[in-house]
């Protein structure tokens, strides 16, 4: 009886210990998804405001859609007689898509160190493309000279891709990882001005 005791007192802390680690294991693999999940859903939401803004500048959209006769073509066609304006927002949205869930699951196979990084680089693009635009636009405006060429949206790219590439490199890591999904804000923000910069012809008829 004594070595029966003995038995089961040495196998009770072994099933206690397995019974305790199966949960654990379950709740380290739940959090592993979790945080790639998030990391798929932060990167979704910060690329896809920076696509649909640059497919928006440069006019890329997947197809045109000409609404006064229900037709759609492939990639960017202009207005033709007869058909009435086309529509190119639906083809950028469409083009955004696709782009942003690759780029979103690439980041969740990325070191985080990388991706934080990548994501400061991406966001300080956003925020500091539209700021130069929006500076060289108003210098252009007001020189006395012929400063057209400050308009140009590739003109304000160069600055802004310098200032990204310095944040990028200086800002420390562990800054960058606590301020990591609040960069989602800075991007649409970036993008508005951007666009409404863009379409403000259409505002001040």
């Amino acid at each position: 009886m004594t070595h029966t005791l003995d038995v089961n007192e040495r196998v009770s802390p072994l099933d206690r210990s397995r019974a305790t680690g199966a949960p654990a294991s379950a709740r380290s693999t739940a959090s592993a998804r979790a945080s790639r999940f998030g990391t798929f859903a932060i990167t979704f939401g910060i690329t896809f405001a920076i696509l649909y803004t640059v497919f928006e500048r440069l006019n890329w959209p997947l197809f045109t859609y000409h609404p006064a006769v229900g037709k759609l073509d492939f990639w960017m066609q202009r207005a033709r007689s007869g058909e009435g304006p086309p529509m190119y927002w639906y083809g950028w949205l469409v083009l955004s898509l696709p782009c942003a869930l690759v780029l979103a699951w690439i980041a969740t196979m990325v070191p985080a160190r990388c991706l934080h990084r990548a994501t400061i680089f991406c966001c300080v693009v956003a925020a500091l493309w539209p700021a130069t635009f929006a500076l060289a636009a108003f210098i252009a405006d007001q020189a006395s000279f012929d400063a057209e060429f400050l308009k140009s949206i590739w003109i304000s790219a160069i600055p802004a891709l310098v200032g990204a590439a310095a944040a990028s490199y200086f800002v420390p890591s562990q800054w960058a990882q606590r301020v990591w999904t609040g960069w989602l804000l800075i991007v649409p923000i970036g993008g508005l001005v951007v666009l409404g910069y863009s379409l403000k012809q259409y505002f001040l008829r």
